[in-house]
């Protein structure tokens, strides 16, 4: 059984999939943002700023969606969790590698997270916890996630 504590600390891994729904995470605040209308790579970017309040001038890449997940000062939680529902139907519409660049991406934000800002400077703050999970009405072991942890929380 997966240890619910392992959302509320800053160590890897970053990112998970499940089967649960989103109530079972409640107790994080999650983010949460639908799989269904994240077919393509603009529509992934839309979805995750539309979610994340991201300023207008956020690029469409992945370089750029980094830059917003590792700053959210807007948004100022304890902790961050973004659920992704119906992550089945996440990028669809693309080649693998784009689906791969996008766990990688929310991997890296996940441990720049895990560290603290200790510069002297106004942006400064302590480690913060900050994880991904993929929802899935089934898990699937030969799909683009199964290198993925999976969660169950019963």
């Amino acid at each position: 059984m997966f240890d619910i504590s392992t959302l509320k600390n800053t160590n890897g891994p970053w990112v998970f999939q499940t089967e649960d729904r989103e109530e079972k995470f409640n107790f994080t605040n999650p983010i949460i943002l639908l799989g269904d209308v994240m077919q393509t790579i603009d529509d992934v970017y839309n979805e995750i700023y539309k979610k994340l309040h991201a300023p207008d001038y956020a690029g469409k890449n992945y370089n750029a969606l980094l830059e917003i997940l590792t700053d959210l000062e807007w948004i100022d939680q304890k902790e961050y969790v973004l659920f992704f529902q119906n992550s089945e139907n996440i990028l669809i519409k693309e080649e693998r590698t784009v689906l791969d660049g996008l766990i990688e991406t929310m991997s890296f934000a996940g441990e720049e997270w895990s560290k603290p800002v200790n510069l002297g400077v106004a942006w400064d703050r302590p480690a913060i916890p900050f994880h991904v999970i993929f929802q899935f009405k089934k898990i699937n072991m030969k799909s683009e996630f199964d290198n993925i942890p999976t969660i169950t929380s019963k």
